[in-house]
């Protein structure tokens, strides 16, 4: 929280990192020990967790029981007014929206990693921002919505309506900002067409020359666009 306050962007990262890496330590850990306590053999427990998580429905399942023992142990009093939480919930939706521009300001130019990462620092960073403001974080924020049933909220649905078709929009103009003028893709069609009939290998692959010659135009137009 201090870094947060400070705004010093380098120490929340470093103190966000930390706290993720003394997370992971701890379940391991306390799995590990609770496995030992049952007479549990802790690598069978982890390769079935591993298997019922890759299936879809029952990962679902799995993830429900964690939330509903999540929201027993941490869920906390709710003593703030409706009209408070639709409040912090409006001050997230802003915040969803200037995470979602920053993200897609760097969907081309970071790793999927690093985007997730970031996307993971910056719902920290609104968590720390509504116990700043507002006194409680996104947990309780989250607890709090379901309890007044904000999904139901005509209020809620409209403003949330209204960050929904901002980001549509963005999206659309970052669409039209990125597609190539007409003669740039008229240019393209031209000389793919010069290449002639694809050349394709028994194993449906292209051939290598072919290959080399296509990539030349992708390479060319993609450094001409960027």
């Amino acid at each position: 929280m201090e870094a947060f306050k400070a705004k010093n962007q380098q120490e929340y990262v470093k103190c966000f990192r930390e706290q993720q890496l003394a997370y992971t330590k701890a379940i391991q850990t306390i799995t590990k020990k609770a496995c030992e306590w049952i007479e549990l053999d802790t690598a069978n427990y982890n390769l079935s967790a591993k298997s019922y998580l890759d299936d879809k429905d029952k990962r679902a399942e799995v993830q429900m029981k964690d939330a509903e023992v999540r929201k027993a142990v941490e869920q906390k009093e709710i003593t703030q007014s409706e009209e408070d939480i639709i409040k912090a919930s409006k001050f997230k939706f802003k915040r969803d929206m200037d995470m979602f521009r920053k993200i897609q300001s760097l969907k081309f130019t970071t790793s999927p990693q690093a985007q997730a990462e970031i996307q993971a620092i910056e719902m920290s960073k609104t968590s720390d921002a509504l116990l700043n403001e507002f006194g409680f974080d996104l947990t309780h924020l989250t607890y709090a919505s379901q309890h007044y049933k904000l999904e139901d909220n005509e209020e809620i649905k409209g403003f949330r309506k209204i960050v929904v078709a901002q980001k549509e929009s963005e999206e659309k103009a970052e669409f039209a900002r990125a597609q190539p003028p007409k003669e740039v893709i008229d240019k393209i069609i031209e000389e793919g067409n010069a290449l002639g009939k694809p050349e394709y290998k028994s194993d449906g692959t292209m051939t290598f020359e072919y290959f080399i010659q296509t990539s030349k135009i992708v390479i060319k137009y993609t450094i001409l666009q960027t």
